[in-house]
């Protein structure tokens, strides 16, 4: 907020002022005084006015409404980016402060080596891949109106240090030495950064760790032995999998809203810690650009979010961004690859990071890094391949890995979020899409005051021949070739051969960069009633229309969709009295709130009954060679109303349950289900829980037991409610959460996990684990990935009405006043109305102004 800056700072270049609701009287009679004391002075002498004061570069209003929002207005787009990048470094200095350390390649210099040298790991991979010199190059490149906010932006950033002592800043960066002025370049490269989230940033450490073999007797100097990176170990590169990265994103069409104009849902599923949360803000040109939303840590401009006439969400594609390969070497020369019938010899890149000591001398660390036609080499630890010899996905005398990233020359990723927010018709939103071609990773749902809504997965997309592609997706679906099955399973990536060809990117005329799909071929589908996308692929983004025929690296079609894809479009199509929309299947702007936080499970909605049903009655079961008495969590189950609430007991008990199978049995048929899944049905199927052995251990049974004995672990009771076992903490005190998690079909997710680069320490802890599928500690499930930004939002003849929660809250501080009080509001399913137009904002009851300027 802007009342912690002191306000007798000097101007130092610039000024700001604050005005508050309070005026101040006192100041107004002590300054009359000055004035008739100064004409009551005999023979008064000629003041000294100085410097004739000069009309600053830069100057933004700032518009603070309750919870910390700002509204940021300014007369042109270098003095917006001017006070959206001052506003940002009220609330999260620390991190992007972080970030441009990073992707300078200068952690190991200020933080030292790291553990498992992991700082030197970061700085040769973000040498290697030369995001600064990319940044540069980029830079002159974007629009006139995107240089400026990205130019305003650094200086509103640059202004927020220049006006707070280094002391005054957050805990986490208070006097820190690498807390410095950043440059457009820092800030376009650390953009940048955030495209390859999808590929070589997840990837970044495999890097540094891609080594050929010795050939020959070699020397190593111990010195720089002993700052060698570490292999990172496979659960790290598999965070952006394990922490149910993804989103829920409806669009809905005058066909289904009770007054036939268009609303939108966004609900991110996202990190609550590091670079990856979203920060809110309202952004105003007046007479060019009034938008409103949320856009990543350091970006300028807003990613979800609303205008006067369009509005939309983002959902995580389950697309690929990148293709691995692997290289089949030439005999005896280890950097030399078959490609065809010829030979390639790799490039090579040595490079010097500084490295301060742990007695806090500098060293200087080099090491050498390879790179194939398709970019850098990358190894991959051995439980990579399970099963497979030591050094099958390393850099062996046969084979070696490389990969190459669709985001990589990704530099129209400013201007169309840019675009997309000055939009105003269906018409205009696509074509941003069709000349910038920008997205980096996600789907997008859209819906405008017309009742129009459109779904795309306009994504960066390889295009591979159909050829090529076909026999990757034989080769991943049924284990014909199990190292690519296996790095699809566990990594989520496609594998091929290198050494071929034929696997090459297919250049097309249209796409923003050689090699990938043109928007004209992508997923796209134009409706009246509604398109949604809950990380699945582009396939059902309306079941009642199909998309098919298109590449597998956009995604999988007739393909089992995930337990929380069938919720949502459980909602989105029933139509009952008791349903989502009521029984006119028209939704309400009430109702789609309501609908948002319902927390329903498909899984409880699918087997609940069914297994109350076959536990009822039954006292012990025997698991592991054990009797487990299961009737207290069978009447636990009986008294649940399938909800996935604080109050609730039994939600505990049936994540315990679902959680002891193994993720693949919740999509098909399996121990779990007797339907299979069925293409012909696909948000129906699977169902009907597995019927009991006519002789035997009843499986059911031994999983409910295996829950009993898993909640017996914990500091935790089979009776306690949600709110009692899954909680965040802020500020020492546990805050109970309400939601599921994506295996338990609860579109409101929360979870755990560890998506994020920053180098501070996790603001919320968690202990060893006693069950990987549900991630429950001893404490309960502590969270911090989930729900994020979720925004109701409806088109009425009087302008866009919006209700959202930001369930972290606006600012990184903890000293912050708005640190945790949207946090609460979530906890008890509470919305704050968005303030949008000019009358809503000044007639917020905590308004604060304030006015930025410089340069």
């Amino acid at each position: 907020m802007p009342e912690h800056i002191p306000d007798n700072l000097p101007p130092r270049g610039g000024f700001r002022s604050v005005r508050t609701r309070r005026l101040s009287l006192s100041l107004i009679a002590s300054l009359a005084l000055v004035a008739t004391a100064t004409g009551c002075e005999d023979d008064p002498k000629p003041v000294d006015p100085g410097p004739t004061p000069t009309t600053p570069k830069y100057t933004a209003k700032i518009k603070r409404t309750s919870y910390g929002i700002p509204h940021i207005t300014a007369d042109n787009y270098a003095s917006l980016g001017f006070g959206q990048g001052y506003a940002f470094a009220q609330d999260h200095v620390c991190t992007l402060a972080d970030q441009i350390l990073k992707v300078r390649g200068e952690r190991a210099r200020f933080l030292g080596q790291g553990a498992g040298n992991r700082h030197v790991g970061s700085d040769i991979a973000y040498r290697a891949m030369d995001l600064m010199g990319r940044a540069e190059a980029a830079f002159p490149t974007l629009s006139q109106e995107m240089q400026d906010m990205v130019t305003g932006y650094v200086a509103g950033y640059n202004k927020y240090l220049e006006d707070v002592p280094a002391d005054a800043r957050p805990a986490e960066c208070a006097n820190a030495a690498w807390v410095r002025p950043i440059s457009t370049v820092d800030l376009l490269a650390y953009n940048t950064d955030l495209t390859l989230l999808a590929g070589i940033n997840a990837l970044a450490l495999t890097i540094p760790n891609a080594t050929p073999p010795a050939v020959g007797a070699q020397s190593v100097d111990p010195k720089q032995a002993a700052l060698r990176p570490q292999m990172p170990e496979l659960e790290e590169l598999q965070r952006l999998k394990l922490a149910d990265f993804g989103s829920n994103g409806w669009a809905i069409g005058g066909e289904r809203t009770d007054n036939g104009k268009g609303m939108v849902m966004a609900n991110p599923h996202f990190p609550w810690e590091g670079e990856l949360r979203l920060w809110e803000s309202q952004l105003t040109v007046p007479g060019q650009m009034n938008v409103y939303g949320v856009g990543l840590m350091g970006v300028p401009a807003v990613l979800i979010g609303f205008n006067e006439n369009v509005g939309w969400t983002h959902t995580f594609s389950s697309g690929q961004r990148a293709t691995l390969y692997q290289l089949q070497l030439v005999d005896g020369k280890p950097t030399a690859y078959k490609y065809g019938s010829e030979e390639r010899q790799m490039t090579s890149k040595t490079i010097t990071v500084l490295v301060k000591l742990s007695e806090g001398s500098l060293t200087n660390y080099s090491q050498t890094v390879w790179f194939s036609h398709y970019g850098p080499m990358i190894a991959f630890p051995d439980s990579a391949a399970p099963g497979f010899p030591a050094g099958t996905l390393g850099w062996n005398t046969k084979t070696a890995l490389t990969l190459r990233d669709a985001n990589i020359d990704n530099t129209k990723f400013l201007d169309q979020f840019h675009g997309m927010n000055k939009a105003k018709s269906l018409a205009e939103f696509k074509e941003v899409y069709t000349t910038q071609q920008g997205l980096p990773w996600v789907n997008t749902m859209f819906a405008d005051k017309d009742g129009n809504a459109w779904y795309t997965d306009a994504t960066p997309t390889p295009n591979l021949t159909k050829d090529a592609y076909t026999k990757w997706l034989t080769e991943a679906t049924t284990g014909s070739n199990p190292i690519t099955a296996g790095i699809f399973q566990g990594l989520g990536f496609v594998l091929l051969n290198g050494s071929d060809p034929a696997n090459e990117w297919q250049v097309e005329p249209g796409s923003r960069s050689p090699g990938l799909v043109p928007f004209a071929k992508v997923p796209q589908l134009e409706r009246k009633d509604f398109v949604f996308n809950a990380n699945d692929s582009y396939w059902l983004a309306n079941p009642a229309q199909p998309l098919t025929g298109f590449s597998p690296l956009h995604g999988l079609e007739n393909f089992p969709q995930s337990p929380r894809t069938r919720m949502n479009a459980t909602v989105l199509t029933e139509v009952s009295e008791t349903g989502a929309s009521g029984a006119d299947g028209k939704f309400s702007h009430e109702e789609l709130k309501a609908a948002v936080f319902s927390n329903r499970s498909s899984m409880a909605e699918l087997l609940l009954a069914s297994v109350v049903e076959r536990c009822t009655g039954k006292t012990t079961v025997t698991y592991n060679n054990t009797a487990v008495d299961i009737s207290q969590a069978c009447a636990i189950l009986a008294g649940w109303n399938g909800r996935y609430d604080v109050d609730q007991k039994g939600a505990f008990v049936f994540r315990e349950f679902l959680g002891a199978y193994t993720g693949g049995n919740l999509q098909n048929a399996g121990p779990l289900f007797s339907v299979g899944f069925n293409p012909a049905n696909p948000i129906a199927t699977p169902n009907t829980l597995t019927p009991a052995p006519a002789t035997g251990d009843d499986p059911v049974l031994v999983k409910l037991a295996q829950a009993v004995v898993t909640i017996g672990r914990t500091d935790k009771k089979l009776d306690a409610t949600l709110g009692q076992v899954q909680f965040t903490t802020r500020a020492g005190a546990p805050i109970p959460l309400h939601g599921g998690m994506h295996r338990e079909g609860v579109t409101n997710v929360m979870s755990y996990g560890a998506a994020r680069t920053t180098v501070f320490d996790f603001a919320q802890p968690h202990s060893a684990t006693f069950n990987a599928n549900t991630l429950l500690a001893k404490e309960g499930y502590p969270i911090n990935n989930g729900s994020s930004f979720i925004m109701a939002l409806q088109f009425t003849d009087a302008g866009p009405t919006a209700n959202a929660v930001l369930t972290y809250s606006q600012s990184g501080d903890p000293k912050s006043p708005h640190h945790a009080d949207q946090t609460q509001l979530y906890s008890q399913k509470q919305w704050r109305p968005i303030l949008f137009t000019d009358a809503q904002i000044n007639g917020d009851a905590n308004l604060v102004e304030t006015t930025v300027s410089g340069g």
